[in-house]
């Protein structure tokens, strides 16, 4: 085996990438059984034509075997204030008791997020000990408030954009491709 193909070892591959910011979203959908969600931060937008996003799921996490029988799925993006709901969701338990909540086309959205999606389930593709959602956006509604981001093992509190600025500049290229 040559050095480039020797694996990384699980932890220091875990540490490495903890170092990367990331939003902070819980995936819904409901079952015969009710509604079930999972905290993910393992999410981002993959195409604009057509709208697609994809989250990234433990293959043995019973969000997975939901999705499977779903016709679709929800995504509340938390706000900057929904740290202990996003824990709440990582943490296997009746994951919706006392939380208010509303119904959305595929699961329920999560009052006090800053966006919501609704999303047709597009396809599962295998991704290792995941599996890679993705979900054809068919509504979404944003509302005001400041992103949740994680890193580090921990929640950051980062000053807002300053729009102004921003948009007296021309776009950094890596921005070319946001969606919006």
């Amino acid at each position: 085996m040559t050095a480039a193909r020797r694996a990384v070892e699980p932890g220091r591959f875990r540490h490495a990438l903890g170092q990367f910011a990331t939003g902070v979203t819980v995936i819904t959908t409901t079952t015969t059984a009710g509604p079930v969600g999972c905290t993910v931060s393992a999410f981002c937008s993959l195409s604009l034509d057509p709208p697609l996003v994809l989250a990234c799921l433990g293959r043995d996490r019973s969000m997975h075997r939901a999705l499977t029988s779903a016709p679709g799925f929800g995504v509340s993006i938390l706000a900057s204030d929904q740290g202990v709901l996003a824990r709440d969701f990582a943490r296997p338990a009746d994951r919706f008791a006392g939380v208010a909540h509303s119904s959305g086309r595929y699961g329920p959205h999560l009052d006090g997020a800053i966006a919501h999606l609704d999303c047709a389930l597009y396809e599962i593709r295998d991704g290792g000990d995941h599996v890679i959602v993705l979900g054809l956006v068919d509504a979404v509604v944003v509302h005001a408030g400041e992103p949740l981001l994680y890193a580090q093992g921990a929640f950051l509190d980062v000053p807002g954009p300053d729009w102004e600025r921003a948009a007296a500049s021309a776009p950094q290229e890596w921005l070319l491709s946001a969606p919006w």
